[in-house]
């Protein structure tokens, strides 16, 4: 046959790498990458977050009254001055707004117990970390309410109705201050988990040093000889840890069992 003569097309020969070179098929690149779930945290719960959201908007439209009420702050948790002054008494807008500070430390204490005692699992749905945090809230005001009543029955009981009175408010200012002093670690271990395990450290640190504040004015409105301070001890036995222990191991069966 003679060279000029056209020979039938057909494909050139080449190596398996070169035939992998120039396939056909779309790049890696383009695939992308094969995506995974986002793992489910109390940050992203739309219960938890309206919750969170409603107490700092309602705390914001109160902000006048909650001045007032932190200028009083000192003198109700650490004096014990008897003074019988009308103008020491709340309005009934400063009660309100004492009642929503006191609201904002049971959210704040109860995303802490949740963060510390929760189990999140693959299984864990939003409904079910919002009934969490939720039980945790009226656990943290049982207690505050069993505290109230303990505090009132033994003021009125072993003292005089002003000093009682002083003691109340004692409690009330060291629940507040310690409201307050919550939300920057009860947000931070919320939003950035990686971290919330020194968040509950210092809330822990910051729990303790708003009980010292209300027993050390308790002792010296209480203290009066060796008699007393064994009674004083009692009550911290009675009244302040073994609560403490039963509300911790509660709080744990609600993150276990809901």
């Amino acid at each position: 046959m003679p060279s000029w003569v056209i020979q039938p097309e057909c494909d050139a020969p080449v190596s398996a790498a070169d035939r992998e070179l120039y396939s056909t098929r779309p790049p890696a690149w383009q695939a992308g990458v094969e995506g995974s779930p986002r793992p489910f945290t109390p940050a992203t719960d739309s219960g938890v977050l309206a919750i969170v959201i409603a107490v700092i908007v309602l705390i914001g439209l109160n902000m006048r009254h909650v001045r007032r009420i932190f200028r009083s702050l000192p003198h109700d948790l650490f004096s014990v001055r008897r003074r019988d002054n009308a103008f020491d008494e709340h309005t009934a807008n400063e009660t309100r707004v004492s009642i929503l500070q006191l609201f904002q430390m049971w959210v704040f204490q109860a995303l802490l117990l949740f963060m510390w005692l929760g189990h999140i699992t693959p299984a864990t749905t939003s409904a079910a970390v919002t009934a969490q945090v939720a039980l945790l809230v009226a656990l943290g005001c049982g207690f505050y309410l069993f505290q109230l009543a303990a505090n009132i029955t033994i003021g009125y009981t072993f003292t005089d109705p002003l000093s009682a009175t002083l003691w109340r408010r004692g409690l009330n200012s060291s629940q507040i201050l310690l409201g307050w002093t919550l939300i920057l670690p009860a947000l931070v271990a919320l939003f950035y988990p990686g971290i919330a395990s020194y968040m509950l450290i210092l809330a822990a640190s910051l729990y303790v040093f708003s009980r010292i504040c209300y027993i050390f004015k308790g002792f010296r409105i209480f203290y009066t000889n060796i008699g007393s301070l064994l009674y004083f001890i009692l009550y911290l036995c009675a009244l302040e840890i073994i609560p403490l222990i039963a509300v911790c191991l509660l709080a744990e069966k609600i993150c276990v069992n809901s």
